[in-house]
């Protein structure tokens, strides 16, 4: 396989992930939701090894609130105001992903996430 393959795969493959932990978060969840996130983690270092992070933050414009705003979380210190921007976008929209995105700024702003 290529390595634009395998980076397009990856990519696809992250944003279902995202779009599944998303349903678990809403199904209240716990237990699939973490095994969302341990494959997110999975395909991210992937895509950090393979060139393709660049390729991913495309997926903030993705219309999916849920895709942009995990693609915003994982790739927060490569483009962080690119991510920054999305995460305040999402964070006006009501309901749980409103408050994840609004709860991910603060977190980025107190310095919690390394810089």
């Amino acid at each position: 396989m290529q390595q634009h393959e395998k980076v397009t795969k990856l990519v696809g493959w992250f944003a279902k992930a995202a779009v599944r932990h998303g349903e678990a978060l809403q199904a209240m969840a716990e237990d699939l939701a973490a095994a969302e996130v341990a494959d997110l983690n999975r395909y991210y270092r992937a895509l950090q090894r393979e060139g393709g992070v660049a390729e991913l933050l495309r997926l903030l414009d993705d219309p999916n609130p849920v895709i942009a705003g995990m693609v915003a979380v994982y790739a927060m210190r490569e483009a962080p105001e690119r991510c920054v921007a999305m995460l305040v976008v999402i964070a006006r929209q009501p309901g749980l992903i409103g408050f994840r995105a609004q709860a991910a700024l603060e977190r980025w702003e107190s310095g919690e996430w390394e810089r």
